[in-house]
């Protein structure tokens, strides 16, 4: 997922205190605090889709067809690829807006053939979803991406194919952006996520199963979906999943020899809070910079806070492919006994 957020009254707000605030402190963001308008998690279910009709022979008539420049899909393979393609998928985004007390947002859902289009907007290509007026939270649509046509009547897989220098031996990749404004702020946000449809080359290629922690422990004891945690002090807190080891899947890709290769899911968990910080900001996933195997984050209360606060978390996993969830926790925050 990459987001692109567009405030510019904001930063002209930012770039007049720096100007009259020369040569004193300035506290930076930190990702892990939310305090404002946040696209926090988009995932697809299912997280990708095995075109079973999609076979070596398949994908050949269809490179074929684009061998002269031209790139015009037989119509046999138009057939085989029409089923998989129209299949519905349930799309979900995890939008939180903290200070904005329950205000409705625009939000619309779009795809284009173009990867690099962080907005699907750049060459008019655009192709509208979805669309709805809804508070912050979890939103969910149900949405066909791969049937789409573009605007002269072209299959858009067949487009992103085109754009693709490994013309979908990796997957078929296809962008689709979340736009969400705050009609009331002109806060505009773009988040881009990769819906990938994959040729069913080899028989052990299987479809994705969506990552999903099995739970949550607050310093060391489980912490359940509905239990509001009481806390006391400035901490630090240590939070961590529960063991989700047997979860991560092993799974088959084509190299560019179009061999089969066996690779490895590591799951990567991204902190967020409404209060203090968090780190690491992400843990598991392989990252060098952490002691390998560790999934454990400290939370850090904000020192400021003064009076007792309800605190939300959330924790988003992704499996590397395009799977992705979350979960949610909250504490009763008190600074003081």
């Amino acid at each position: 997922m990459r987001a692109n957020l567009k405030r510019r009254s904001r930063v002209l707000a930012a770039a007049t205190a720096v100007a009259l605030c020369f040569g004193c402190g300035i506290r930076l963001d930190n990702p892990t605090t939310v305090h404002d308008l946040r696209v926090l998690g988009m995932s697809f279910d299912p997280p990708d889709v095995m075109m079973n009709a999609c076979t070596p022979q398949v994908f050949g008539l269809l490179l074929a067809g684009g061998a002269d420049g031209g790139f015009v899909i037989p119509p046999q393979v138009q057939e085989l690829l029409a089923v998989p393609a129209s299949k519905q998928l349930t799309f979900k985004a995890l939008i939180a807006d903290p200070a904005g007390n329950g205000r409705s947002l625009r939000y619309e859902l779009s795809t284009c053939a173009n990867n690099g289009d962080r907005e699907c907007n750049a060459d008019g290509s655009r192709i509208v979803l979805w669309s709805a007026e809804l508070p912050a939270g979890e939103i969910t649509a149900k949405v066909m991406v791969g049937a789409q046509l573009m605007s002269n009547g072209d299959p858009l897989l067949t487009e992103v194919i085109k754009r693709d220098p490994y013309k979908g031996l990796g997957g078929i990749r296809v962008p689709v952006v979340l736009k969400v404004f705050g009609p009331d702020s002109g806060e505009l946000i773009y988040a881009q996520k990769l819906m990938v449809y994959w040729c069913h080359f080899f028989p052990a290629m299987k479809q994705n199963v969506q990552p999903v922690l099995p739970g949550m422990t607050f310093e060391g004891t489980e912490w359940k979906e509905d239990e509001v945690r009481e806390v006391t002090g400035h901490g630090p807190f240590r939070v961590a999943p529960l063991d989700y080891a047997a979860l991560e899947e092993s799974y088959v890709v084509p190299t560019l020899q179009f061999k089969p290769v066996t690779l490895q899911e590591s799951w990567l968990i991204t902190h967020h809070t409404t209060l203090g910080t968090m780190s690491p900001y992400q843990t598991g996933g392989g990252l060098s910079t952490q002691v390998e195997g560790s999934v454990e984050s400290d939370w850090a209360p904000d020192s400021t806070q003064t009076s007792s606060t309800d605190v939300t978390f959330w924790f988003t996993v992704r499996d590397g492919r395009g799977g992705e969830s979350w979960l949610s926790r909250k504490v009763r925050f008190n600074p003081t006994p």
